[in-house]
């Protein structure tokens, strides 16, 4: 199984912070975001990490990359992917990412998909037997107790494990299972990224690309309790950050 973490957004809610530090490095107990991910993945074992940036941001990710490296021993693991953009109007959107990152990468395997602005303490080794032994596309999702709350994300209705809807940022939520943004997807399914993008549908959020696929195919969920925030704006940050830095 190969992996791609998506750190290509501009992050507009969190400036003037983010107009200088790509959110997935913004530290988080002495660690930036993106760490947290990258050791989850590894231990897990996966053998190829991609990291999917902007050409604005791609030298800091290239010297955090470096860094890692040396001292976590990966000698050489991670793998950078650069989209060519330099601001929020220049953005791919998360599906055009993922679609460019499967082109310039060359995925041939399974793919594990990760949002690089995900802090959670639960493991993925559940979704990854969960995905092995049915071999369809397989959601991590998060139960966030309430409905106001959901309206924020994208919203799952499952039945067993069976994703039956999806609703992105919906105005009356059917549910308070959200999508964390970790996903993993069958080699055979990711030329769906490039078909659902040439039909020319919303190219951001990938909950649009969960909606579109769930009428292709058959679509699985794993639920996780624990501790789970998607750092999206500075109030979130500062709940996280403030929570671990009371625990230390």
């Amino acid at each position: 199984m190969d992996s791609l973490i998506l750190c290509g957004g501009f992050a507009t809610r969190l400036e003037p912070i983010t107009l200088f530090v790509p959110k997935p490095l913004l530290p988080i107990r002495g660690k930036p975001i993106v760490d947290y991910i990258l050791e989850n993945v590894s231990r897990n074992g996966v053998e190829r990490i991609v990291i999917s940036t902007n050409k604005k941001f791609a030298d800091q990710f290239m010297y955090w990359k470096t860094h890692r490296e040396a001292v976590n021993g990966l000698h050489n693991r991670i793998e950078m992917v650069i989209e060519p953009t330099m601001h929020n109007g220049e953005k791919y959107g998360a599906i055009r990412g993922i679609n460019h990152a499967i082109e310039k990468a060359h995925f041939g395997n399974d793919l594990l998909i990760i949002a690089g602005d995900n802090f959670y303490d639960f493991d993925l080794s559940a979704l990854i037997r969960h995905f092995n032994a049915t071999r369809r596309p397989t959601i991590a999702v998060y139960d966030v107790g309430s409905l106001e709350q959901a309206k924020r994300f994208g919203v799952v209705t499952v039945r067993g494990s069976r994703v039956v809807g999806f609703q992105e940022k919906p105005e009356s939520p059917q549910s308070t299972l959200i999508s964390t943004g970790i996903y993993i997807f069958p080699r055979e399914t990711l030329k769906r990224f490039k078909e659902y993008l040439y039909d020319k549908n919303n190219p951001d959020a990938p909950g649009y690309f969960i909606q579109w696929l769930i009428s292709k195919t058959e679509l699985d969920a794993v639920t996780y309790t624990g501790t789970w925030f998607d750092v999206g704006t500075l109030e979130t940050y500062r709940k996280v950050f403030e929570m671990h830095l009371s625990r230390s």
